[in-house]
């Protein structure tokens, strides 16, 4: 189950994201303060700074949840949010999320409780499927044809 989350810079992916075959490769990287995680967009083109997110989400404090802010389990939580958000985003957009790879185990491990990564592709609107290839949102969402 996610976080309750609100978009504090809404998504733009400029179009020299993506390459020739219409895929953007991007960075999720999200950091938390206290209990609330801001989560960020990336470009993995640039150096990668929060100034230069091309979209942000921040999470909301649930006290209900209070429990779950010192086990391991909370970093999955933000990825989660991350990733239910860059799927709706996609959805939205006419994209594909192609490729969803957490990248937590790079995370210094003193650092991992308070930090979040994850590695994305998108497919943009005129990215044209390899056939017979099955793709992170129909894994995630249960679309994946037999």
């Amino acid at each position: 189950m996610p976080l309750h989350y609100e978009v504090t810079k809404p998504l733009t992916v400029p179009d020299h994201e993506f390459n020739e075959n219409h895929i953007a490769v991007l960075l999720v990287i999200g950091n938390r303060y206290g209990g609330q995680w801001e989560i960020n967009l990336l470009s993995q083109r640039e150096h990668p700074t929060e100034a230069a997110a091309l979209g942000t989400i921040e999470t909301f404090y649930d006290h209900q949840r209070e429990d779950l802010t010192d086990s391991p389990r909370y970093t999955q939580l933000g990825l989660d949010t991350a990733l239910i958000w860059l799927l709706a985003e996609a959805k939205e957009r006419n994209w594909r999320l192609l490729v969803w790879e957490s990248v937590n185990d790079q995370v210094p491990e003193d650092a991992r409780k308070f930090t979040i990564g994850a590695r994305v592709a998108l497919g943009g609107e005129q990215f044209v499927p390899a056939p017979g290839a099955t793709y992170a949102d129909e894994i995630l969402t249960g679309a994946a044809k037999p």
